[in-house]
């Protein structure tokens, strides 16, 4: 299966968040073990879909991103494979300590989502723009980190990481971005995807920025 839609020029717009949002309550039917957590932004960072089809399995810590990495590390020691969203200027911004020491070095299976990453999200101001979120989840030990380049990506990726063992940062963005991989193009974490041949340049991107390279 190719990677690429057919037309570049003419693409859905679609937000990596929606995508991110739909890969979990397509978890949610798959595995009773995925859980979710948020600190108070689930509309925002699209936790929300999962927080009404399984309530049960939904855990609201309000604005305490430093508590909800511990409570995440907790339900991973349990055997439960948790998700926990919000900011990234405030998760892993503000949550980077607990996430070094309860997540990283104990090689815990949690999966941290850091939404409205980048300076796409221009409109919210400087504070919420979360720039060095990639290189500070990269040095840590044992941590994954991935930068789905659309919203389909962003739900293949969503799955991949519930089936991968171990410690992971997934980088969603706000607003609407081009849709341009193919919806049954495979996705495999750690391994990237030749988009163009050439000769004469390398150009290696991630995130929605991608689209633009092409």
């Amino acid at each position: 299966m190719k990677y690429l839609v057919d037309d570049l020029e003419t693409v859905e717009m679609k937000a990596v968040r929606d995508g991110f949002g739909e890969g979990l309550v397509d978890l949610g039917k798959r595995n009773e073990k995925v859980v979710a957590l948020c600190a108070d932004l689930r509309e925002s960072v699209r936790v929300e879909g999962f927080s009404k089809a399984y309530p049960d399995r939904y855990v609201e810590v309000g604005v305490a991103e430093q508590n909800m990495i511990g409570i995440a590390a907790g339900l991973a020691l349990e055997g439960l494979i948790p998700f926990a969203a919000s900011y990234a200027v405030f998760s892993p911004g503000r949550s980077w300590d607990q996430i070094r020491v309860s997540v990283a070095y104990t090689h815990s299976n949690v999966k941290i989502v850091g939404g409205h990453a980048g300076i796409s999200v221009g409109p919210d101001g400087a504070t919420h723009q979360a720039m060095e979120d990639i290189a500070m989840m990269r040095v840590l030990p044992n941590m994954v980190v991935v930068v789905p380049c659309d919203a389909c990506q962003a739900k293949k990726a969503t799955i991949a990481l519930a089936e991968y063992k171990g410690p992971a940062y997934l980088r969603i963005t706000r607003p609407k971005t081009a849709v341009f991989t193919n919806i049954g193009a495979s996705f495999e974490i750690g391994k990237a995807q030749v988009l163009r041949e050439g000769q004469d340049v390398t150009i290696v991107g991630c995130g929605p920025a991608v689209y633009s390279a092409l």
